[in-house]
C-alpha cells in the first residue's frame, strides 16, 4: 500500500508538470468513456435492464400472426377464448391494451397514454404496489362498473409530487371520476419497454378509457389491439403451449372465417426473448450493436491517441529509466509507475466520461423530438451500467498504458547512458507509434465513410415525395368528449368544426380522416372482394388499406384526384362509394378504367368514383401501395385527425385550431396537436438520429486522428532537430525541410487510408440493409471522405513541420 501511495504521489506530480499534455489525455478518454456509458445506458434500458416480474422463465407472450404483421394483437373475445382453451396449460392469461385518455384538471386538459389491462395482469406478473394496491379480478366484472385506475410511478411524480396520498383521490379521465387506488413501482414501466404509460385501467373499462372507437371493443371480435401475456403451470412447456393454442387457431378459423383466415396463426414467445415486440426487436437489436461497435471505434482512437503520446514521452524518459534500471530499480517496479500514471489518467478521464454522459442522457430526457408516439425511458444508471464503465475504465487504462509501460522500461542501458543517436537519424517506419497511428486513420475512415453513407441515404429519404402534405397544414387527433355520444351528435361536432375552422383568417382548406397517412400506430387494413380477381394463396379477400376520410381531405392533404371525383355531401344518404389509389386502380383493373368499377367489402357492395393520386401509407421507403378510401359521412366514427391546410406558416395556427375545438365542446380529447411538418419529421427522426450521430462520432474520430498525427510528427520534429539544423546550416531549402518531415506522417496516412477503404467497403455490404437510395459503395461516400481525412491529416503534419524550419540552425547543433 506505501509503494501504492508512493506511485500515486509521482503520478500526480508528473501529470501536474505537463498541463497540456493532461487535460489533451483527460479530454480524449472522457469523450471516448462518455460516449460509450451514454449508449450503453441506452441499450441497458431498452435491452438489458430486466423488468421487476416474478418467475420471469414462465411468462410467454401470444400473439396473432398474419400477412405483414407476425407479432399482432388478438380481440377481447379472442382473449377469451386463450384463457378458456389455454386452462390445461396456463396457471393465467393477461392481457393489456395501448389506449389514450385525456385527463381534466383545474387550468387544464392533458392527453395520457395509458394501458387497459386485464384484472389478473399485475398478480400475474408478480408486481406489486408501490402505494395503495393494485388492480384486482374483483376490478375487472361489469363492463363500465370500475372506475379505478392506478398511476404509474412517472406520472405520480409529475403530476402528484409523489405525494403518498394521492392514493384515494379522484380524476376525471374522459370526463368522468375516476379513483387512484395505487401506484406502480419505480422499475415497473409498463409491457413495452419506452412505451410508459401514465394510467392503468380495467378492461371493463375500455370503453370509458378507450373511446376511439364506436365498437363495442368487448364484443367486437374484429377489433384488435389485445396482447396477451400468459403463465405456464409447473412442469408445462412452450411447445405444449403451442399445441393447445394450435387447436385454437383451427377453431377459430372455423367459427369467424371473416377474422381468423386460413393463414392467420397463433404464436407464442418467451417473454425473457421478448424486448418490445418481435417485429421491432429486430430493428432495435441491430442499431444497438452498431452504436455500439461505433462508439468502441471512437474509444479505440483515443486510446491509441494516449498510447501514441505515452510512447513518446517514454522514448523522453529513456534515460531516467536507464539510470534508475543501473542503480538496481526492479523493472516490475517501474512498470507499475508507468501504469499507475495511465490508471490514474483513465480513472480521472473515466469519471469526467461518465459525468458527461449523465448531461448528454439528461439532455436527451428534455429533449421535445418530434416522436411519432410518446417515449420514456429509465436512464438512471444502475449496477451494470456503473459496473461497464468501471471495466470500461480500467480496459482503457491498460490498452493506452501497458505498451508505453513495457517498451520504456526495457532500453538498452548502457547506450542510453552513453546518449549514442540522440536526436539524429531517421525514425524507425515500423515502430509502435506509427502502428497506432494507421489504425486511428483506418478507424477514423471506416467511421467517416460510414456516416457519410447514413447521410447520403437520410439526404435521399428527404428527396422523397410522400404524395402529401407538400404545404403548410395543422394536424389535429380528436375524440368528442363525454361518453355514450351518438354518432350522429359526433357527427355534428365535426361538421361544426369544419365550418368554423375554414372561417379562420389564413385557413385555405379543411378535411377529415379516420387515419392519417405515415401515422404509425392508426393504420387499418380491411378485406376486399374484386370480381375475376382471385385473392392471395390461402386467403379469401384481398387485405388493403383503408381509411375514412370527408369531402375536404383531398384538398386538405394534398392529394390529387387524378380520375373521376372526390365525395360530396350528397353521397351520405345514398350507396357506398369509395375512391382508389392509383396503385389500387392498376392492380385490380389494368389497361380498364376504376371508375365505376363495383367491388365488396365484406358483403357490402362500393362503387368506385374516383381515383387519387399515390401516397406513402406505413413508411417513406416503401413501394406504392393499393389504398381505399372510404366516405365519412357515409361511415361516421367517434374520433377523427382534422387536417387544416393554412395560407403560411402553420406552427401559430396549432393552438388556434384547438381553442376552436375546445370553444364547440370543452371535453374534447385532444389526443394530438402538431403541424403537418412535424408530423413528416417523425418517420424521419430515426433516420436523422443515425445519421447525425454516426456523424458526430466520425467527426470526433477525425478530430482525435488528426491529434495523433500531429503527435507524431511533432515527435519526429523533435528526435530529428540535429538533422534540421544541419541541412539548414547547409543552405537546404525551407520547403523541401517541410516536405521531408511531413513525408513519414503523410506515408502513414496512406497506408491507413487503403486499410480504411478496404475496413469500408465490408462494412459497406453489412449495413447495405439500411440504406436507402444509396449503394453500400457509393462513390461520393468513397470519395469525400478520404479526400476530407487527408486533407485533415496534411494541415495536422503540416503544422508542427513548418514550425520546425524557424527554430535556430545554431541551437539545434548545439542540442544534446
Amino acid at each position: 500500500m506505501e509503494r501504492l501511495l508512493q506511485d500515486c504521489r509521482f503520478a500526480v506530480r508528473r501529470l501536474a508538470k505537463r498541463p497540456g499534455f493532461t487535460l489533451i489525455a483527460l479530454v480524449s478518454i472522457a469523450i471516448g468513456i462518455g460516449a460509450n456509458t451514454a449508449i450503453f445506458s441506452l441499450v441497458n434500458s431498452i435491452i438489458l435492464r430486466d423488468l421487476p416480474l416474478q418467475r420471469p422463465a414462465e411468462l410467454v407472450e401470444i400473439y396473432k400472426a398474419m400477412p405483414g404483421f407476425t407479432h399482432g394483437p388478438v380481440s377481447f373475445p379472442d382473449l377469451r377464448d386463450i384463457e378458456r382453451e389455454g386452462s390445461e396449460v396456463f396457471t393465467g392469461v393477461a392481457a393489456f391494451r395501448l389506449a389514450f385518455v385525456q385527463e381534466d384538471f383545474q387550468g387544464g386538459i392533458d392527453a395520457l397514454p395509458a394501458e387497459v389491462v386485464t384484472g389478473n395482469y399485475f398478480p400475474l406478473l408478480g408486481v406489486p404496489a408501490l402505494h395503495g394496491r393494485t388492480l384486482l379480478p374483483s376490478d375487472d366484472v361489469v363492463p363500465g362498473g370500475h372506475p379505478v385506475i392506478m398511476l404509474s410511478y412517472g406520472y405520480w411524480q409529475r403530476r402528484f409530487g409523489g405525494d403518498p396520498a394521492a392514493v384515494g383521490r379522484e380524476i376525471r379521465l374522459n370526463g368522468r371520476p375516476f379513483t387512484i387506488i395505487g401506484v406502480a413501482p419505480r422499475a415497473f414501466t409498463g409491457s413495452l419497454r419506452g412505451l410508459s404509460p401514465a394510467i392503468y385501467g380495467s378492461r371493463m373499462m375500455v370503453g370509458q378509457l378507450n373511446g376511439l372507437s364506436d365498437e363495442n371493443e368487448l364484443e367486437a371480435r374484429g377489433n384488435q389491439g389485445v396482447f396477451p401475456k400468459a403463465r405456464l403451470k409447473p412442469g408445462a412447456s412452450l411447445g405444449q403451449a403451442e399445441i393447445v393454442l394450435a387447436r385454437l387457431e383451427r377453431s377459430l378459423r372455423e367459427q369467424y372465417p371473416g377474422q381468423w383466415q386460413r393463414d392467420n396463426k397463433i404464436v407464442t414467445v418467451a417473454t425473457a426473448d421478448v424486448i418490445m415486440n418481435p417485429m421491432i426487436d429486430k430493428v432495435i437489436v441491430p442499431a444497438a450493436i452498431l452504436m455500439m461497435v461505433v462508439v468502441g471505434l471512437v474509444l479505440l482512437i483515443a486510446c491509441a491517441n494516449l498510447a501514441s503520446f505515452l510512447l513518446a514521452q517514454a522514448a523522453d524518459r529513456r534515460k531516467e529509466v536507464a539510470i534508475r534500471l543501473a542503480m538496481g530499480a526492479e523493472r516490475g517496479r517501474l512498470v507499475r509507475q508507468f501504469l499507475t500514471e495511465a490508471a490514474m489518467l483513465a480513472a480521472i478521464g473515466g469519471g469526467a466520461g461518465v459525468l458527461l454522459a449523465a448531461a448528454l442522457l439528461g439532455a436527451l430526457e428534455r429533449g421535445n423530438l418530434p416522436l411519432p408516439i410518446p417515449i420514456e425511458l429509465d436512464l438512471r444508471p444502475d449496477g451494470r451500467v456503473l459496473l461497464f464503465s468501471v471495466l470500461l475504465t480500467a480496459v482503457a487504462g491498460l490498452l493506452f498504458g501497458l505498451a508505453p509501460a513495457l517498451q520504456a522500461t526495457k532500453p538498452e542501458v548502457a547506450p542510453t547512458l552513453k546518449n549514442e543517436g540522440a536526436g539524429g537519424g531517421r525514425p524507425n517506419r515500423f515502430n509502435l507509434r506509427n502502428v497506432l497511428v494507421v489504425v486511428q486513420v483506418a478507424v477514423s475512415l471506416l467511421l467517416l465513410v460510414g456516416s457519410a453513407l447514413f447521410l447520403r441515404s437520410f439526404r435521399a429519404r428527404l428527396d422523397i415525395d410522400p404524395g402529401f402534405g407538400a404545404k403548410p397544414a395543422v394536424v389535429l387527433n380528436l375524440h368528442p368528449g363525454g361518453t355514450g355520444r351518438a354518432q350522429d351528435e359526433a357527427r355534428g361536432f365535426f361538421r361544426s368544426l369544419r365550418r368554423e375552422l375554414v372561417a379562420l383568417p389564413g385557413a385555405e382548406a379543411v378535411g377529415l380522416t379516420g387515419d392519417l397517412h405515415l401515422s404509425p400506430m392508426n393504420n387499418s387494413s380491411t378485406d376486399v372482394t374484386v370480381p375475376g380477381i382471385d385473392p392471395p394463396p390461402g386467403r379469401s379477400a384481398h387485405a388493403v388499406n383503408v381509411t375514412d376520410v370527408d369531402a375536404g381531405f383531398f384538398d386538405a392533404v394534398g392529394v390529387r384526384i387524378v380520375e373521376g371525383r372526390a365525395f360530396l355531401d350528397s353521397d351520405r344518404d345514398g350507396p357506398r362509394v369509395v375512391i382508389v389509389s392509383e396503385t389500387f386502380a392498376r392492380k385490380f383493373w389494368p389497361g380498364r378504367t376504376a371508375v365505376g368499377q363495383v367491388f365488396t367489402v365484406g358483403t357490402v357492395p362500393q362503387t368506385v368514383v374516383g381515383v387519387a393520386s399515390d401516397a406513402k401509407v406505413n413508411s417513406l421507403g416503401e413501394e406504392p401501395t393499393p389504398f381505399l378510401y372510404r366516405s365519412y359521412d357515409q361511415r361516421p366514427s367517434m374520433g377523427m385527425t382534422v387536417v387544416v391546410r393554412t395560407a403560411g406558416n402553420a406552427d401559430g395556427f396549432v393552438a388556434k385550431a384547438v381553442a376552436v375545438a375546445r370553444r364547440l365542446d370543452p371535453e374534447v380529447q385532444v389526443i394530438e396537436a402538431k403541424t403537418m411538418e412535424r408530423h413528416l419529421a417523425s418517420m424521419l427522426l430515426p433516420h436523422r438520429l443515425a445519421a447525425w450521430v454516426i456523424s458526430a462520432f466520425g467527426a470526433l474520430a477525425l478530430l482525435l486522428a488528426a491529434i495523433g498525427l500531429f503527435g507524431v510528427v511533432s515527435y519526429a520534429v523533435s528526435t530529428r532537430s540535429r538533422e534540421v539544423g544541419i541541412r539548414m546550416a547547409l543552405g537546404a531549402e525551407p520547403q523541401s525541410v517541410v516536405r521531408l518531415l511531413m513525408g513519414g506522417g503523410l506515408q502513414l496516412v496512406v497506408v491507413g487510408t487503403v486499410i480504411g477503404l478496404g475496413l469500408s467497403l465490408v462494412a459497406g455490404r453489412a449495413l447495405s440493409g439500411v440504406l436507402y437510395g444509396v449503394q453500400s459503395t457509393d462513390p461520393v461516400a468513397f470519395v469525400v471522405a478520404p479526400v476530407v481525412l487527408v486533407m485533415v491529416a496534411v494541415l495536422a503534419a503540416w503544422l508542427p513541420a513548418r514550425r520546425a524550419i524557424h527554430i535556430s540552425p545554431v541551437r539545434s547543433l548545439k542540442s544534446d
